[in-house]
């Protein structure tokens, strides 16, 4: 057999295999991430982001404040949890800033249960804009919000279309703000300007 013949049987090329969430648990488990602040799967990837300082903590501290009052305030049975791990699917375990959820009994957060996602934009806002809206989109959660913090204000994205929101609003801080799939759940931003 001549190397000709061998190379046109094995045709298959090299190829990126991606990690499952299940990979990417037994990993953060073993401490893997530990010298990260923060580590998620994003399409088997796996992505780091290093200490959050001041301005990003500040403010996803002051919004969480709102947000869980007015989710108690509406009545409604969701809950507000920051940050947290969120399974979209078998390849991407995001970990936004914020998500108010409907009340699972599963240890993660999933897909299905989210009702908003937040991310606190201080250094990734390209990412946060790009590559994650069109996860979320992709994923159906129907709004997502990207709080700029050089730009103050927060980038509202609802109606997820094959894999993009169709409708982008952006708030100023010190405006109020209402989540536009849940209108009964709405806060002041003032404390965030």
């Amino acid at each position: 057999m001549n190397v000709q013949s061998v190379l046109s049987e094995q045709s298959i090329e090299p190829h990126k295999i991606g990690l499952r969430v299940e990979d990417f648990i037994l990993l953060q488990e073993s401490g893997s991430f530990n010298a990260f602040a923060k580590a998620e799967l994003i399409d088997g990837d796996i992505y780091t982001v290093n200490a959050i300082h001041r301005p990003h903590a500040g403010i996803l501290a002051d919004l969480s404040a709102d947000l869980v009052y007015a989710v108690r305030a509406s009545g409604l049975a969701l809950k507000v949890y920051t940050p947290v791990s969120t399974r979209l699917d078998d390849y991407n375990l995001p970990e936004p800033d914020l998500v108010i959820a409907m009340i699972e009994p599963e240890a993660l957060v999933t897909g299905r249960s989210v009702r908003l996602a937040v991310e606190v934009s201080a250094s990734s806002l390209d990412f946060d804009l790009g590559p994650k809206a069109r996860l979320y989109a992709r994923s159906s959660i129907p709004e997502y919000w990207v709080v700029d913090v050089a730009g103050r204000s927060i980038v509202q994205m609802t109606a997820p279309n094959e894999g993009v929101y169709s409708a982008i609003r952006d708030t100023p801080f010190g405006d109020r703000i209402t989540l536009i799939t849940i209108p009964q759940i709405a806060i002041d931003t003032t404390a965030l300007a």
